[in-house]
């Protein structure tokens, strides 16, 4: 699914300034969810869709539990995670302005 269109997406652009090490743990969030996008047919429902970034999302609402992780999710990371995942949200066909991702995050 769009899988050129997802693997354009630079993650770093969206997170400019990111606290390093937190860097690595959002970067395998968003790698993750970008390889399972891809891996979905052209035909997969909103309903499959919105599971993987629901999972992405609580995932990375663990952040504050993960011991080798002093830093946490600050207004610049927040903006960076929510930019990222709104574009590949878009590529996949959901809808931005619905603010789906407000659903499960805690951060």
């Amino acid at each position: 699914m769009k899988e050129l269109e997802l693997k354009a997406i630079d993650f770093k652009e969206s997170l400019p300034v990111c606290y390093e090490d937190l860097e690595p743990f959002l970067m395998k969030e968003l790698n993750s969810l970008r390889e399972k996008l891809i891996l979905l047919p052209d035909d997969a429902d909103t309903k499959t869709k919105m599971s993987l970034f629901q999972q992405t999302v609580e995932n990375l609402n663990t952040v504050e539990d993960n011991e080798e992780i002093e830093s946490t999710i600050d207004t610049e990371e927040r903006e960076g995670l929510c930019d990222a995942l709104y574009k590949m949200g878009t590529l996949v066909g959901l809808d931005e302005s619905t603010d789906y991702l407000d659903n499960w995050r805690n951060w």
